[in-house]
C-alpha cells in the first residue's frame, strides 16, 4: 500500500467536515436558524481560504504534496480552478452580510443572497466531494 502524504490526509479531512458543515448551514438556512448559519458559513469561508494558502504554499515551497500521474492534471486543474467560484461567491455573501447596508456591495449581495447560496451550494458540494474523490485517485 502506497504512502499517503500528511496533506492528502489533512485536505481528505477538510473536505469530508467541510461537506458536513456545508450541508448542516444549508438546513439552519431553511429552518431559519441565521445566527447558526452565518457562523457555519464563516467558519467555512476562512477554513477554505487557509485551506487555499496552506495547497499554495505546500505547491510553490514543496512540501509533501508529492506526484500524481499526468493524466490527472486537467482533473486537478478543473477541480481547483472550479473550487475557487463558490469559495469567493461565499467570501462575498460573509462580506456582504458582516457589511450590511454600508455600500452597493453589500446591499447587493444581501438583496441576493438566497439565489447565490442556492448556486454556490451545487459547486461547493462538487468541489468537497471532488477533494474525497482525490484522496482515492491521487493517493
Amino acid at each position: 500500500m502506497a504512502e499517503i502524504s500528511m496533506f492528502l490526509i489533512i485536505s481528505t479531512a477538510w473536505a469530508v467536515i467541510a461537506l458536513v458543515l456545508l450541508i448542516v448551514a444549508w438546513r439552519l438556512a431553511r429552518v431559519g436558524s441565521i445566527a447558526a448559519h452565518r457562523n457555519i458559513m464563516i467558519l467555512l469561508t476562512v477554513g477554505a481560504w487557509v485551506f487555499i494558502l496552506n495547497y499554495l504554499f505546500v505547491q510553490r515551497y514543496g512540501g509533501e504534496f508529492g506526484t500524481f500521474p499526468r493524466e490527472y492534471v486537467p482533473w486537478v486543474a478543473l477541480h481547483g480552478s472550479l473550487g475557487l467560484v463558490p469559495l469567493i461567491g461565499a467570501t462575498c455573501l460573509v462580506a456582504g452580510r458582516l457589511m450590511a447596508g454600508r455600500n452597493a456591495f453589500s446591499r447587493h449581495f444581501n438583496r441576493h443572497h438566497k439565489a447565490y447560496g442556492r448556486t454556490f451550494i451545487l459547486v461547493w458540494l462538487f468541489t468537497h466531494l471532488g477533494g474525497i474523490f482525490n484522496a482515492f485517485f491521487l493517493r
